[in-house]
């Protein structure tokens, strides 16, 4: 049978590790079956330089030498296995918690292996309580991927680039000094060939991302990336003036507060707008743009009701927002009239389908090098202690050994490594030194530095002992050779205040006050809460609370809390509102539901709305074409709420019935006393405009 990929690669793991001389690259063919069986030279060079690729993603590089005008291969062996015992117990407990920060299972499943490899173990009674709470670090995609491989590597990065205030992207290259997040968005930091400079990108507006080898300088001995991440707020933003129905105001304080289309001008000044809201039926504001299409995004969901004023010379003029926010809600309405469209038609929904958790192949192999590391410290264990120490079932490791049995069949005169498990017990013989624990791989070690700085901002009281265990770890286990200082995760000061207060609140199970204001409300009112869990959903932190004399369960914003007290001896006043920003599990009161639409490439969407998942359909486009997507069944705290989603989202989300919303969009504006004003074909053929 052909050997799979992680067999192959522990075989030519196994091969060069046993090996004190470098070897050629014919004996390397020779040796292992699989390249022997290649159907020709040039086969056999495509598959040999994929693994050399592969092993050298994780950490693992080939040095090559010449003798006797022959290629030979070694395996460079400086820093290839942990070294002894670095870290104490309660630093492995502190990296065991910064694992569970990662939102991505795939973040996470690596950065537990990881942690494993140094020595924590999964005993959930010695977890500190506010460990077991639940902030999310999110991913950055596979732009992301690509930057922190590029900056463990030593690689530059080639890609199209827009700036916060262009609407057109250049292409710029770059080799990565640091990756870094603020205001909930991903940078990179780096050496700008074309400025030949030191430049920031946020990775949102970065396209087309390619990696390669480089000349350009690496980091300054001196670099911070934090230093860096601060100068992303000096940043002069361009300032604009907003003007709309006064009503609208709550809508115009969820973009502010957001931070990702408009901020406040003076982030420290107290009750923002309040005196333009009073009195009067239209209102204007001063703002400032740190990124232009997601202005676009928010003037849209408000149809024409919100106008602007923009400064001459700025990147961006009002034609063009007004034009783009035109077609971005257009481009949301017609995606409905399609998804209706099928929907009247009795287009077919597939049950969902059992997604296959694939795992990638480097992944697996680097789990058998584990396994066998373990199995030679501790001949004779049992499957069951071997799933304990690699954190994976059974079944698992009975797969796992197989293919370690398989790799030893892949090497020429395999008797040197050899797997007997009999009535559950494993015995194995191993070439020398692959028993020793491999170290981390570059873009684990990367990942798990970045969750102990988020560990450190939203826990103040461990912010110094994860800085120490994060330059340990970049010193002792890092091939990458990337310094702690090189990645930094920022929360606004302001942001982690309140964080800090109500994770301990949590932890203590006390109640406390918050300063809120619902996404229906204009002003903030004190409610009195019991906090039960912290966490993130993308740029957003929300605190799962219960009412502290109901008892009755809510979700609150963090960045819509604006102040934090302990408990006041009068009694809590009364809430008439709700919070319809986010969607929570334990949310008691009884709400509508409908199925929603989302577009198949945009699944990270899901989490956005939550629900659950009813199946998958595709839709025929105009063209010809077949666009995937799945439904879920949500409930709906608020329509305009998820109104404006969708126009946020422009053609990405649709509801699954056999009607537009248009016109039930108009009306709860219109109820709320705003109008929405879309010029469209049919307002010219009425010489008006649409109400």
């Amino acid at each position: 049978m052909a050997a799979s990929v992680p067999e192959r690669l522990f075989a030519l793991y196994s091969l060069l590790v046993s090996r004190d001389r470098p070897i050629s690259r014919s004996r390397i063919r020779e040796s292992i079956d699989a390249y022997r069986r290649a159907i020709s030279e040039a086969a056999f060079e495509r598959t040999f330089e994929r693994d050399k690729s592969a092993l050298r993603r994780l950490g693992m590089r080939l040095k090559t030498s010449q003798v006797m005008g022959e290629t030979v291969y070694s395996l460079d062996r400086d820093k290839l296995w942990l070294a002894g015992e670095p870290f104490t117990p309660s630093e492995r407990l502190t990296l065991g918690i910064a694992a569970r920060l990662w939102s991505d299972p795939e973040y996470a499943r690596d950065v537990d292996r990881a942690v494993r490899r140094l020595g924590y173990r999964d005993h959930a009674d010695s977890m500190e309580p506010n460990a077991k709470l639940t902030p999310r670090l999110v991913g950055g995609g596979e732009n992301l991927d690509i930057v922190l491989e590029a900056l463990a590597q030593g690689y530059e990065v080639e890609f199209f680039y827009r700036g916060a205030e262009s609407l057109r992207s250049s292409e710029r290259r770059v080799r990565p000094w640091g990756v870094g997040q603020r205001f909930g968005h991903w940078y990179l930091g780096g050496w700008d060939a074309d400025r030949d400079a030191f430049r920031m990108f946020r990775l949102s507006r970065i396209g087309r991302v390619v990696a390669k080898e480089t000349s350009l300088p690496g980091a300054d001995s001196g670099f911070s990336m934090s230093r860096a991440l601060e100068g992303v707020s000096e940043a002069p933003n361009p300032r604009i003036r907003l003007s709309f129905p006064t009503p609208a105001w709550p809508m115009i304080m969820d973009w502010v507060e957001a931070g990702a289309g408009v901020r406040r001008p003076d982030p420290t000044a107290e009750g923002f707008g309040a005196d333009d809201a009073e009195g009067g039926d239209f209102s204007t504001a001063e703002v400032d743009v740190p990124e232009v299409r997601e202005l676009i995004r928010c003037i849209a969901e408000l149809g024409g009701a919100v106008g602007l004023t923009v400064p001459r010379h700025t990147g961006f003029t009002e034609a063009e927002v007004r034009d783009r926010a035109k077609n971005l809600t257009a481009k949301a309405l017609t995606r409905q009239t399609q998804v209706s469209s099928a929907y009247n038609s009795n287009c077919e929904v597939q049950p969902p389908r059992k997604e296959r958790n694939r795992e990638a192949s480097d992944r697996r192999f680097v789990r058998m090098v584990d396994l066998a590391s373990y199995l030679g410290s501790h001949t004779g264990c049992t499957t069951a202690e071997l799933a304990e120490h690699l954190g994976v079932p059974q079944r698992q490791v009975t797969r796992d050994l197989h293919a370690l049995a398989n790799a030893g069949d892949e090497l020429l005169g395999s008797a040197y490594l050899r797997v007997d498990a009999q009535d559950d017990v494993v015995h194995v013989e191993l070439p020398r030194d692959l028993d020793q624990p491999l170290n981390l791989a570059p873009e684990q070690t990367l990942r798990l530095l970045l969750a102990l700085q988020l560990l450190g901002e939203i826990s103040p009281d461990l912010d110094e002992a994860t800085r120490a265990i994060g330059r340990k770890l970049a010193d002792t286990a890092n091939q990458a050779r990337v310094g702690a200082e090189q990645l930094s995760i920022h929360i606004e000061p302001e942001t982690a205040e309140r964080l800090a207060a109500v994770r301990e609140a949590a932890s203590s199970g006390e109640s406390i006050e918050i300063l809120y204001r619902s996404r229906s409300q204009s002003t903030a009112a004190w409610r009195a809460i019991r906090p039960l869990d912290v966490y993130s959903n993308g740029s957003t932190w929300y605190v799962t609370a219960s009412a502290a004399r109901s008892g009755g369960l809510r979700t609150f914003r963090v960045e819509s809390i604006r102040k934090v007290r302990e408990p006041q001896q009068a009694d809590e006043a009364p809430s008439s509102t709700r919070d319809h920003g986010a969607t929570s599990a334990g949310e008691t009161a009884e709400e509508p539901t409908t199925y929603l639409w989302i577009n198949g490439s945009r699944p990270e969407l899901s989490t956005v709305v939550g629900g659950s998942l009813v199946g998958y359909v595709n839709l025929r486009l105009p063209d010809g074409a077949a666009l995937e997507g799945h439904i879920r069944k949500i409930r709906v705290l608020s329509w305009l709420s998820l109104y404006r989603l969708m126009i946020h989202h422009g053609g990405d989300l649709a509801l699954w019935q056999s009607q537009t919303w248009e016109d039930s969009w108009r009306q709860e504006l219109r109820r709320r006393g705003i109008e929405a004003r879309l010029r469209d074909p049919r307002d010219e053929q009425d010489q008006g405009t649409r109400p």
